[in-house]
């Protein structure tokens, strides 16, 4: 059985917006919940680990009520399998269902970069930039898995500026279905750094606050990660 617990990775948390900030407190379950999700969202799992409500109890010191509530809510979205001997794991996606929800990505990130152009402070944008020279330090220290979380973080972080709660919603739960299987993608192509290098493009873009730029750099990031992805799941090099 695949460990619950996630590695550890390098501190540092997207920006975020007052505008997506929860109103009411959260309950023990909602806690929960919310802690896998963001485990799902970034890819601290791998497609295929299985995950007990036992494991969840005692890894945030919780009761197996909120542990199972939690759980449940999640493999109601798509985020977790629920077996039929009532079993959970982190889904394994075909190339097929990949490139399905790629195709959506490819059409709604862009839109929210164009927006979150406008929105996003200089100080979200110095944030971004640390997270992108950690992601970096991590890639060349080897520590691949931590890259990639932090690669989502970079994204995720900039689209909560776009504005617009149905589409931030949208996307957070396209994350949701391909978070883990982000970890398919080969280790030579998360050395070449070309993340990190788009990366920088899209923050100067930002900087300059040049909306269109920003959109088609990240629309041209998706497009080479995709490929990329798409081979790996098809047993491609």
């Amino acid at each position: 059985m695949a460990p619950l617990t996630p590695p550890q990775t390098a501190k540092t948390s997207p920006p975020t917006e007052a505008a997506f900030s929860a109103a009411d407190p959260l309950t023990l379950s909602d806690e929960v919940y919310e802690a896998l999700r963001e485990g799902l969202l970034i890819g601290e799992w791998m497609p295929g680990a299985k995950i007990t409500a036992r494991n969840v109890a005692k890894q945030y010191d919780v009761s197996l009520t909120p542990a199972r509530d939690a759980m449940t809510r999640l493999a109601n979205e798509g985020g977790l399998l629920l077996s039929e001997t009532r079993m959970y794991s982190i889904p394994k996606l075909s190339a097929e269902d990949y490139l399905d929800v790629t195709r959506v990505r490819l059409a709604l990130e862009p839109m929210a970069t164009e927006l979150a152009t406008a929105r996003i402070t200089d100080q979200a944008v110095h944030d971004l930039q640390r997270i992108n020279e950690d992601m970096r330090d991590c890639v060349e220290a080897g520590r691949y898995q931590d890259g990639l979380i932090l690669d989502s973080r970079f994204h995720l972080g900039l689209y909560r500026f776009c504005g617009s709660p149905v589409l931030w919603q949208v996307i957070n739960n396209l994350w949701l279905r391909i978070g883990p299987t982000r970890n398919m993608l080969s280790k030579t192509y998360r050395r070449g750094l070309s993340g990190y290098s788009f990366h920088q493009k899209i923050l100067s873009a930002l900087a300059q606050r040049d909306a269109a730029l920003a959109a088609k750099l990240i629309r041209r990031d998706l497009k080479l990660g995709a490929s990329k992805l798409e081979n790996a799941l098809r047993g491609q090099s």
